[in-house]
């Protein structure tokens, strides 16, 4: 009854959206309710007479303090954005990979003004020549991971396919003077054009940012898909 609960308060707070893709909400808010359904008749003694058909490792008191645990952390624990560190740790990268879905029939935007941080991914996915790109405008929103070069930074997203465990990000490099000054895993919004600077031997598309505001974290921090 309180895992159930808590999916249906979740679902009311719009915490869910940390957790899970938007796709997805309506049904865990159903499983939720189900839930809650399902202990409120256990509770009122609907199955008291049904004798124990099932075995269990845990034994029942532990298995049910365990969820009963699970369920109390759950509403003293705030759910978080996936951060810079998690970014780092699963590698970020410019382009979605080929373990990744490909986009069926891409249609890129006229206005490179129109893309998203996910529209750039994508667009460098099928057409990876930096060259094509060089003094195109950028408008795009991410949260802020560090690089140790000096007046650069990563702008990046997590992409979601179901849910924050299967999360990954890509982004995109930066060039913006004071970029150290930057506070790690805070959301901004930048204005720029691309560029093509050398690394490691390379030509890599860069943004050289004219304009950066902070944002608040948005309702949902990931994109899907």
């Amino acid at each position: 009854m309180l895992l159930g609960l808590l999916l249906v308060v979740y679902r009311w707070r719009g915490t869910l959206l940390m957790l899970i893709n938007p796709n997805y909400v309506n049904v865990a808010l159903l499983a939720g309710l189900c839930l809650l359904g399902l202990g409120m008749g256990r509770w009122r003694g609907a199955k008291a007479a049904m004798p124990e058909t099932h075995s269990s490792l845990l034994g029942p008191r532990l298995g049910a303090g365990l969820l009963l645990l699970t369920a109390l952390l759950g509403f003293w624990i705030e759910p978080q954005p996936l951060s810079s560190q998690t970014a780092l740790n699963r590698g970020v990268s410019p382009y979605l990979g080929v373990s990744r879905s490909q986009p069926q029939a891409f249609r890129p935007k006229i206005d490179p003004r129109q893309r998203t941080l996910l529209d750039w991914v994508r667009t460098l996915d099928v057409y990876p020549d930096p060259y094509n790109y060089v003094d195109q405008p950028v408008q795009v929103q991410g949260f802020v991971i560090p690089d140790e070069r000096p007046d650069h930074f990563v702008i990046a997203r997590f992409l979601v396919s179901c849910c924050a465990a299967d999360a990954y990000p890509v982004g995109l490099p930066v060039l913006w003077p004071g970029a150290e000054d930057l506070a790690t895993d805070s959301w901004l919004r930048l204005e720029g054009r691309m560029a093509i600077e050398q690394r490691n031997g390379t030509s890599q598309l860069v943004i050289v940012a004219e304009r950066i505001e902070p944002l608040p974290v948005p309702v949902n921090p990931y994109a899907d898909e």
